[in-house]
């Protein structure tokens, strides 16, 4: 059989070639990306002609639930973001309620979340750094998010000078450098790291009465590609460091003790990949409705055009730097 008719019929690549393409699944278990996220490419020769993600999210919090009960349930449903998840549920009870917590413990709250967040980012780079081949990376960052992630304040505060010399070291990588830049390029998203490395301010945290205790204010980068996205964590490490200090204590949220047996209630909390927005209906003493908005939709809108006509390697590291969090998928 002649060329001509092995490839009648096939599409035509941007180069002029005609080559069969392949799908080819990744997933769900892949390092450098989430568990439970399955990408499935089809192939033009080694570079990436179209992607399709699939996964399986959350459970939705069922209606009919005890009020007091929904930070629990909605931190277990999301354990990759846990405190953020807590948060976000009591202060979408304490808007229900028409209360708000002291403003001391309002900051030690927010310390929490920003511990949660420096644990969040050295995770994702421990998987990332897996994926890149910088075993010395991974094991840092896998030994100091370890250490970090149910720390104290002072505890926290004895390993910051460690943690920003070792992200200096991380930025100053020339491997990572040459490997990242150009890479999975976003010239706008909806908040998060992926916004902010892009040069965007878009930070729930601005507009938040305990983060401006704390004299919070947004840190942006540039370049919007891989590369920019892992200094942008790098940097957001840093200032959850300082933030931390700044409030001195650490305190996990509770609901309020005086919820209302009908109300509605909507809270958004800055979680380490991005905005999450709970809007909630109390009716007879039970949760009615629960909504929820992660950051994955967003993020996972950007997948196919990122991975288009991208070699392979280069897609799925461009992938990973999104830090897509799959628990959030489908509230």
């Amino acid at each position: 059989m002649s060329m001509v008719e092995l490839t009648e019929g096939k599409p035509v690549s941007p180069d002029g070639l005609i080559m069969e393409w392949i799908t080819v699944p990744f997933g769900p278990f892949f390092p450098g990306l989430p568990g439970g996220l399955v990408l499935e490419f089809t192939l033009d020769g080694d570079s990436v002609a179209d992607t399709r993600i699939q996964g399986n999210g959350a459970m939705p919090v069922p209606p009919g639930s005890a009020p007091v009960s929904l930070p629990d349930r909605l931190a277990a449903s999301c354990p990759l973001a846990p405190v953020a998840m807590r948060e976000l549920a009591c202060r979408a009870l304490e808007s229900a309620a028409l209360a708000a917590p002291a403003p001391a413990i309002a900051t030690a709250r927010a310390a929490a979340v920003e511990r949660e967040r420096i644990a969040s980012h050295l995770n994702w780079l421990t998987g990332f750094a897996h994926q890149t081949g910088l075993t010395w990376l991974e094991r840092r960052a896998a030994a100091m998010h370890h250490r970090l992630r149910d720390a104290g304040a002072d505890e926290i505060g004895r390993d910051a000078a460690a943690v920003c010399a070792f992200l200096r070291r991380v930025r100053a990588t020339p491997l990572l450098a040459l490997k990242l830049k150009g890479i999975g390029k976003l010239d706008s998203a909806q908040g998060g790291p992926a916004a902010r490395a892009a040069g965007l301010v878009e930070d729930a945290r601005c507009d938040d009465p305990a983060y401006a205790e704390l004299g919070f204010s947004a840190v942006v980068g540039d370049g919007g590609d891989a590369l920019a996205r892992l200094q942008q964590r790098c940097v957001e490490i840093e200032q959850s460091l300082d933030l931390i200090a700044r409030a001195g204590t650490i305190a996990l949220p509770y609901p309020p003790d005086d919820i209302p047996s009908d109300g509605h209630g909507m809270a958004t909390v800055e979680t380490p990949r991005g905005p999450a927005t709970l809007h909630l209906m109390l009716k007879d003493s039970v949760v009615e409705t629960a909504r929820l908005t992660t950051p994955f939709a967003a993020l996972a809108e950007r997948v196919p055009a990122m991975g288009a006509q991208v070699e392979l390697a280069d897609a799925l590291v461009a992938i990973g730097s999104l830090d897509l969090d799959l628990w959030g998928a489908a509230q």
